[in-house]
Order: C-alpha cells, then structure tokens, then sequence
C-alpha cells in the first residue's frame, strides 16, 4: 500500500509511477532529500541524480518534455523564484516537507531585507544601494518593487555570494539574502528589517495534460 507522498507523486507525476528523481547537492537541502526518498519508497530501480537545487526545477521540465516520469526536490524558494521567470510553467507542489531546525533564527531559511544593526528603513534616505543574491533576483526584485510605491529608489547589485561583505565594506547600505543561522548577519552589524520568502523543501513534478 503507498503512503500518502508515494500516492501524490503516482497521481501528479503523469503516466504512472516515476523513473527519475532529481535530488539537490547542495548542502543545506541534502538531509532534507534523504527524508523525502524514505517517504517516497520509491523502487530500488528508480534512477536518482544530482543538480544544484536552482536548477532542479528547469531540469523536471525538461525530462518532462522527453516523456520521463521524473519528480524533483528543492527548496520552496527556488521554485518560486524560477516560477516568476517563467510564467507558463507547468510545475506543481507535489508535497511540501515543513522546514524545521532550531538552529535557524527563524526556524527555516527566510530571505530577508537586511540593513544597518539599530536602524530601520525608515531611517535611511529614499535612494539606497542594495546588495541581492542573484539567486533571489526575481523574489528580491518584486519586494523592492513594492518599497518603490513609497517613494524608495533602489540601485542593484547583484552577487552570487559575499553579499554581507558588500555591505561591510561600504559597497551598499542594504542587503536580500538568505538568513539561516544569523551568525553573518551579526557579524556584518546587519539585522533582519523585514521577512521577504520563507522557505520549506518541496517535491515537485509537472502537470500532465
């Protein structure tokens, strides 16, 4: 008898039970995919690989399109930020693992708007330099869409990593990333000025027509 995950994947994944799991190589999202396989009981002839949790996302639908019945597993912040890019896309949530770690600040990773320890926005002027993991573009770029209705004006820097550095060294005075522990964050005398996306780890496939 399938358990309920197993169940999901058979339905949502299109033709029967999958043949290919994508599963993330990157260190935070590993632990979490060794415990999506054990609640998906998939066969010991099922064919997993490896990708960078960005990617995952992109590389289902391209099996997807080769006739594969694949699933894959990432992060929900990944596959939301691949979503705003690609609106026509036909991925969906199979199931979602809630994301929990006492080591977290916020219990699970959370991109953030960061800015000078003891201030707030408000206390900054209107046109500001900010630091944006590229990874988070799409994301980080819809919220300070928002902050420009205010009257906020925004020049972009975007880096794939050392986004705390930017600050540090005078470069920007605001950062978006992602906030886990918050031990770099104190470290670069940043604090959280708002919670943009809140993560957990999804199993995800493509809507068969």
């Amino acid at each position: 008898m399938k358990n309920f995950i197993t169940e999901q994947v058979y339905n949502q994944s299109g033709r029967g039970m999958v043949e290919l799991i994508i599963i993330p190589s990157n260190n935070s999202l590993v632990s979490y995919a060794d415990a999506a396989l054990k609640l998906l009981k998939a066969p010991k002839d099922t064919k997993i690989i490896k990708s960078r949790g960005e990617d995952i996302p992109l590389i289902v639908e391209e099996f997807f399109k080769r006739g594969i019945k694949v699933v894959g597993m990432t992060g929900k912040d990944l596959l939301k930020e691949y979503k705003l890019s690609n609106e026509n896309t036909k991925l969906s949530v199979i199931n979602t693992i809630p994301w929990v770690d006492g080591n977290a600040l916020f219990g699970k990773p959370v991109l953030c708007l960061l800015g000078p320890k003891g201030k707030k926005i408000e206390d900054l002027p209107k046109s500001l330099r900010v630091c944006i993991n590229s990874k988070y573009k799409n994301l980080a770029n819809m919220y300070l869409n928002q902050l420009e209705i205010r009257d906020y004006s925004f020049e972009r820097v975007y880096l794939t990593g050392s986004t705390e550095a930017a600050y540090s060294t005078g470069l920007t005075e605001l950062v978006i990333d992602i906030v886990y522990t918050g031990a770099s964050i104190r470290d670069a005398g940043l604090e959280v000025y708002d919670k943009i996306y809140e993560s957990d780890f999804v199993i995800i496939g493509v809507k068969d027509d």
